[in-house]
């Protein structure tokens, strides 16, 4: 996905002043205080996943749009009702079990803390925070929409080359496996010494 955002202040500003309305109208449409507008519009403060979500359906748009997204890319916006009151860290868990990762893996291809991992679960984070939100979408190639739970995660088929590289890894013995880990920066496997008998 495309990381072309604009901070999400500068177009909710942009939307109110589209609409000719003050702060306090606004903020009233919204269903928030002009106060917590204003922190928002100047970037000041940045509103959890679910609060984006919502201003956008509020005011008639997508949340793709909202945070400045390609055309291309809010195409993708569409409601499913399944998920859609799935919290943050639910929708954070299927992701980790259908990429097949642990929390240490999960860190290192999100680019996050292990430290941030384990908060997300064990906290039961119901709300992502945008800038999380973005980072993880960013890092993980997964829309926004699947973290607000307006989209089921589909993990993307693998090409045949990436079959057949999973293929030849699983043939491989542990000295031809230990050199591709290596390369891909992984654990190495520990090799078994063969016990001597007399």
């Amino acid at each position: 996905m495309s990381n072309n955002f604009i901070a999400f202040g500068d177009r909710l500003r942009q939307i109110r002043k589209e609409k000719g309305l003050s702060q306090e109208e606004f903020a009233k449409i919204l269903g928030t205080s002009k106060q917590v507008l204003s922190r928002y519009e100047t970037n000041q403060r940045a509103p959890k996943i679910t609060i984006a979500s919502e201003y956008a359906e509020k005011l008639g748009v997508t949340l793709d749009y909202m945070l400045g997204d390609t055309a291309e890319e809010a195409t993708f916006y569409e409601l499913c009702p399944e998920t859609k009151d799935k919290p943050f860290y639910k929708i954070f868990m299927d992701i980790m079990q259908k990429m097949n990762l642990n929390i240490p893996e999960m860190a290192r291809v999100a680019n996050i803390t292990d430290k941030q991992v384990r908060t997300i679960i064990t906290r039961h984070l119901k709300d992502a925070p945008l800038p999380l939100a973005l980072k993880l979408t960013d890092n993980l190639g997964i829309p926004l929409e699947v973290w607000t739970g307006d989209m089921i995660y589909t993990p993307a088929e693998l090409s045949t080359e990436a079959r057949e590289v999973a293929l030849a890894y699983d043939r491989a013995d542990t000295k031809s496996r230990n050199i591709a880990r290596s390369a891909l920066d992984l654990e190495l496997i520990k090799v078994k010494e063969k016990s001597k008998l007399p």
